[in-house]
């Protein structure tokens, strides 16, 4: 006999219903071990358990719930479930509706106290003081490249890298004019190089200006005549702006990675990245040597980045820090002992931390 709807949606009233006692049960549990972290120091943020948590889940799926969908799912168990243990504090480069407070949101939802910061090296200064407990900043953009400001903070600081995340990116052009009455366009740097080619095309007689993140220019805008922002939709409304123009970003998959700055060393999952900060010694060749240890080694190099020493005091002109991103985590015996030769030949070498590798998550640009 045929099943008929009424049949089958009491079924699947009876399949949430226990879904959520599953959650309940699920939700005490990690109150439980929320109390029996704050017995031994640990930190609510575990990455690397979040991640064997994902990976255990997948493992388990045959394939009727899409891969993504479960992940998707389990990350907001997860971050529902830090909310529960404690309410974490979070420095993102501000005010509210930036990427940066839209990625922050995205991985710790509502468990956390927000903290605006005007800049990226403020975050930096808030984690190393112990003012925040994690901090979010912005380090590269499939677009526009790597963000010089980050990379420049990590010379100095005593915060650690625990964990990544992406952002899908997606601009529009805020005003309370029409585009062809815009006259000046503000926004963050990032956001205004990852629209350059749409901004040559429809507004090139524009003044671009630049500010400290897409909120501010939204603020600009809305202050000013004939002048626009380039920020995301929900920022206009504040700001009594009109998007005038969605998706103006050179390409559509516009992407920003972000780093998660935290204290506390992940262990290694098997599936981990590292990052390191190397400076080589005034010789020649000493690049070529630092390069050929990491690959004696067989470590795999993925991003390598240069920028000036501007951070260390004894570094003059024409001195530059190398950072590296390298797959493996920095207790892998071989990755080990890459780092202690590359030690011996640097004058500088810093391990800034050893996260999972992302797999989740949606993030964007300043």
């Amino acid at each position: 006999m045929e099943e008929s709807l009424d049949d089958l949606r009491r079924q699947i009233d009876a399949a949430d219903d226990a879904i959520v006692e599953a959650l309940r049960k699920r939700m005490d549990l990690s109150a439980r071990v929320g109390a029996a972290k704050a017995g031994n120091g640990g930190t609510v943020y575990a990455p690397a358990r979040e991640a064997e948590v994902i990976a255990r889940v997948l493992a388990a799926n045959d394939g009727r719930v899409p891969k993504a969908a479960l992940a998707a799912i389990y990350s907001q168990i997860l971050a529902a479930s830090r909310g529960l243990q404690q309410r974490v504090r979070v420095a993102f480069l501000g005010p509210d509706h930036t990427f940066s407070h839209q990625a922050a949101r995205n991985l710790f939802l509502d468990g956390a106290a927000y903290r605006p910061t005007r800049t990226i090296t403020e975050i930096f200064a808030m984690a190393d003081a112990g003012d925040t407990d994690y901090g979010v900043v912005p380090i590269e953009n499939s677009t526009a490249g790597t963000v010089g400001e980050t990379l420049d903070a990590f010379v100095e600081t005593r915060s650690r890298i625990v964990a990544e995340t992406t952002l899908e990116i997606a601009h529009n052009l805020l005003s309370k004019y029409p585009a062809g009455e815009v006259k000046v366009v503000y926004s963050h740097p990032q956001a205004l190089a990852q629209c350059q080619d749409w901004l040559t095309q429809n507004l090139g007689w524009a003044e671009r200006v630049e500010v400290g993140s897409t909120a501010a220019a939204a603020g600009r805008a809305a202050g000013e005549d004939r002048a626009a922002a380039i920020g995301v939709a929900a920022v206009a409304e504040d700001h009594g702006l009109t998007v005038q123009q969605t998706d103006i970003q050179d390409f559509a998959e516009n992407e920003t990675r972000f780093f998660i700055l935290g204290k506390t060393a992940n262990p290694a999952t098997g599936n981990d990245r590292t990052a390191l900060l190397f400076a080589v010694l005034d010789r020649v060749g000493s690049l070529h040597e630092a390069l050929g240890t990491l690959r004696g080694h067989g470590v795999n190099l993925s991003n390598l980045q240069t920028r000036p020493a501007r951070g260390r005091s004894e570094a003059k002109a024409g001195d530059y820090v190398f950072f590296a991103e390298i797959a493996g985590h920095e207790d892998d015996p071989d990755l080990e002992v890459a780092i202690q030769d590359l030690r011996g030949q640097c004058a500088l070498v810093k391990v800034l931390g050893s996260w999972p590798a992302a797999g989740t998550g949606k993030l964007g640009a300043a």
